[in-house]
């Protein structure tokens, strides 16, 4: 008998444990608040852990270094209503009708419809005209820039943004949030913002070309085809100094960030929030290969977005180099939060969590799964690029699919190949060269989009006014 008394107590203080510690450790067992921080045209390479040195995002970097980053995660579309839109469904552009309004959406479930349901209290502070999709879902949605997408820069700014969204977010409330937030300030660079010329000057002092006072301060015309027109011409000392302000502009979103964190520290929510940051699309500052700006083209400097996410305690810190999609982002949100996954999502999980027997005693665990290899595809059937760089309406889809290392990108009859891992610019197209690879591809991205072309996969006629409105269609 004395020989069984030891265990017998051992197993009476686990059982006490596991009736005590979730509710210490859990807060009673309380679901996590989770933020999610979407950066427009924010590139992967933009961040100090992807390439970008010395760092102009140190408060970024520390983040993910606390969290998961995910180092090749690809957008569904080159540029943000689209993109946006597949974030917050987890479902591809030709799904989800490219965000229009009544383009077959009433299949969809949003990101913010299933935090709903599931009890929590949901808020989005944009600094981007709201369109119907992306409003689902939300108690409080707030366009913090008014009728001007862009941002004024006298007055609109990450700053503005993401401080009513922390004022919101400290409202004492008992039930767990969702919060999204959303800002233009690094798609906006070209607006030559004071703080933003200041980083560029600071960075290239020597600099006194053209760009050096460059801003377009005329909101009244479209400013993508002044941005296009500008970068279009300028030289590789232009474009050093304009890769300065775009980096000055994440600076700027980089120091918000910064201050939000802390704000969630200082109101005790750091520890039991889940904090995803992600981008739309990138931007692309290749005169050369007439690749500037973003949207109308499916390369890799306009799809590949940085994710990182992170939840202090819970979520176990690493990096991750499998090929993702954007649509990975709610269900791995989901699944953070303990909530049911959706149906209707197409994306899938990238964390796992700790089933052990010790983690019935820790409260929840979780780590990066193991990620079977899977292709990728993006779409943008908008509008497109010509070969003299100027943009317009699209009359077919184009489609990309990644796999592995090897990008194709098909435009109608044309494809493009390309080896990322040889050519990461996607300079040499391969395709003449290895037609039974690209022939292969292609039928495989074929069996992937064959609903590609279905009714309601194209912009409706007012979207197509609205972008020609803002610049993206001439």
């Amino acid at each position: 008998m004395k020989r069984h008394a030891l265990p017998s107590l051992v197993l009476a203080a686990l059982a006490l444990f596991a009736l005590v510690l979730p509710l210490a450790d859990c807060g009673g067992g309380r679901p996590p608040d989770v933020v999610l921080i979407v950066v427009d045209s924010l590139r992967a390479d933009a961040l100090g852990p992807q390439g970008s040195q010395p760092s102009a995002s140190p408060r970024i970097d520390r983040l993910a270094a606390d969290g998961v980053r995910f180092q090749r995660v690809i957008a569904p579309a080159s540029w943000n209503l689209p993109s946006m839109s597949s974030l917050v469904t987890s479902t591809y552009p030709w799904r989800n009708g490219q965000g229009a309004a009544d383009a077959g959406q009433a299949d969809l479930a949003t990101l913010a419809e299933a935090f709903s349901r599931a009890g929590y209290r949901t808020a989005a502070f944009t600094e981007a005209a709201g369109w119907p999709l992306l409003k689902r879902g939300f108690e409080v949605f707030e366009d913090t820039a008014g009728a001007d997408m862009y941002g004024d820069p006298r007055g609109n700014s990450a700053a503005k943004t993401l401080a009513a969204a922390l004022a919101w977010a400290r409202k004492d409330d008992s039930r767990p949030f969702f919060l999204l937030v959303h800002t233009y300030e690094v798609h906006s660079y070209f607006l030559g913002k004071p703080e933003h010329h200041a980083f560029a000057r600071h960075e290239l002092p020597a600099y006194n070309g053209p760009f050096r006072d460059w801003g377009i301060h005329d909101l009244g015309k479209p400013a993508g085809p002044q941005v296009i027109e500008a970068l279009l011409r300028a030289t590789p000392d232009d474009l050093a100094y304009v890769r300065a302000l775009y980096r000055g502009a994440v600076a700027g979103v980089d120091a918000e960030v910064g201050r939000f964190a802390d704000g969630l520290t200082a109101a005790g929510l750091d520890g039991r929030t889940v904090l995803a940051l992600t981008s739309t699309n990138g931007e692309g500052f290749r005169p050369d290969l007439k690749r500037v700006h973003h949207g109308g083209r499916l390369h890799d400097d306009v799809l590949h977005v940085p994710l990182l996410v992170r939840w202090p305690g819970r979520l176990q810190p690493g990096s991750s180099t499998a090929l993702v999609t954007s649509l990975d982002v709610a269900p791995t949100l989901l699944k953070l939060a303990g909530v049911a996954p959706e149906p209707r999502f197409a994306g899938r999980p990238l964390v796992a969590a700790d089933t052990s027997f010790l983690s019935r005693f820790q409260g929840p665990r979780f780590a990066l799964r193991t990620l079977p290899s899977q292709p990728v595809v993006a779409q943008e059937a908008t509008f497109r690029v010509l070969p003299s760089g100027e943009r317009v309406a699209a009359t077919a889809p184009q489609l990309a699919l990644y796999s592995d290392w090897v990008t194709l990108i098909s435009d109608g009859n044309d494809v493009r190949l390309y080896d990322l891992k040889d050519d990461p610019q996607q300079e040499t197209d391969l395709a003449a060269a290895h037609p039974e690879a690209a022939a292969s591809l292609k039928g495989q991205l074929r069996r992937l989009t064959e609903d590609a072309g279905r009714p309601g996969s194209k912009p409706d006629a007012a979207q197509l006014e609205q972008l020609k409105s803002l610049g993206y269609v001439q």
